[in-house]
């Protein structure tokens, strides 16, 4: 299979490696400085492609592109992605184009594939966002903790036949795009809201004079009732690097476009804020954190010694 990427930062390479160690035949587009040569350096010379038009005849191309926070609004800036599709609807009016599937990887508010699909006439559109922690890129890309997509049913097929090389995963796939947008942003909220718990009952803990030593007893505790068997977190530090405040903004943004209620996400920002004020930001990956094992989390060592030690500003929190 002929598999492209439109962006080869952190999530373009590490897609294109993960097809590459599969037998595809990989390239990439992107004008950034420096990224032909990790194209040519990784892939070979003819990896690294200079237009989106030398795309024609590929089975899929991944659209890897940023979708970081408007200022002001913390809204996902589209900009990127919409200018992509709109160049790729050009290309249809070419007679000697033969289109790719394209697929959406960046992280894009429920919505976005099917007003992007819409540009398209003869190109077929899918959403599969990546899960992809910056401190395990590459792991997270060869043994992915979760695959999603969604699309029409070619395209569906597709990604099935592509994924079919990593066994192992567990897998989501639908014909509803705002499906599989929510799911990712579901994910990551669902992590900031129980890091900004936690955070919250260590402050009152600490006010109560409740020791840090006592404290690592509650956490290692909850886990032992099956229904919070993965409900604990980290804290001591703000959630602040990678996705989840990127995405949290993003879909507070989005509830208040369509009027829904956004309390406890919004809560979770402004906790995050205080937090980050009191204790500074988390620079540990979860993986150094925390561990899974028969269904259940525990508390790492390196958890322990950081929660339960004598500086109570060290930083400690969950995923990047």
């Amino acid at each position: 299979m002929r598999v492209g990427s439109v962006g080869c930062g952190n999530v373009g390479l590490n897609t294109l490696r993960a097809c590459w160690e599969r037998g595809h035949e990989v390239a990439g587009v992107d004008p950034a400085p420096g990224a032909a040569q990790r194209l040519a350096d990784r892939f070979g010379a003819a990896a690294a492609l200079p237009t989106l038009d030398r795309l024609s005849g590929f089975d899929v191309v991944f659209l890897c592109v940023p979708t970081e926070p408007i200022d002001g609004t913390g809204a996902a800036d589209l900009s990127i992605i919409e200018g992509l599709v709109e160049n790729f609807a050009g290309l249809e009016r070419h007679p000697w184009w033969r289109p790719p599937v394209l697929v959406q990887r960046s992280t894009c508010p429920p919505g976005t594939a099917a007003r992007l699909s819409g540009k398209l006439r003869r190109t077929a559109y899918a959403v599969n966002p990546s899960f992809l922690a910056k401190s395990t890129q590459w792991l997270d890309s060869d043994c992915p903790s979760r695959i999603a997509y969604a699309g029409p049913s070619g395209a569906r097929a597709l990604l099935a036949r592509l994924y079919s090389g990593f066994p192992g995963s567990p897998c989501f796939a639908s014909d509803s795009y705002e499906a599989v947008e929510l799911l990712k942003y579901i994910e990551n909220s669902i992590d900031a809201v129980l890091i900004s718990l936690w955070n919250e009952f260590l402050c009152l803990a600490d006010a109560l004079g409740v020791s840090r030593s006592d404290f690592l007893e509650v956490l290692r505790a909850t886990p032992d009732r099956d229904r919070f068997a993965t409900t604990v977190r980290v804290p001591g530090g703000a959630f602040g690097l990678g996705c989840l405040p990127k995405d949290l903004r993003a879909i507070v943004a989005t509830c208040a476009q369509h009027g829904t209620a956004h309390h406890v996400l919004r809560a979770a920002l402004l906790t995050n804020a205080d937090v980050s004020r009191r204790w500074g930001g988390n620079h540990l990956p979860t993986s150094e954190l925390l561990h899974m094992s028969g269904g259940r989390v525990s508390l790492t060592s390196r958890a322990r010694d950081v929660l339960g030690g004598a500086d109570q500003r060290s930083p400690a929190g969950g995923p990047v």
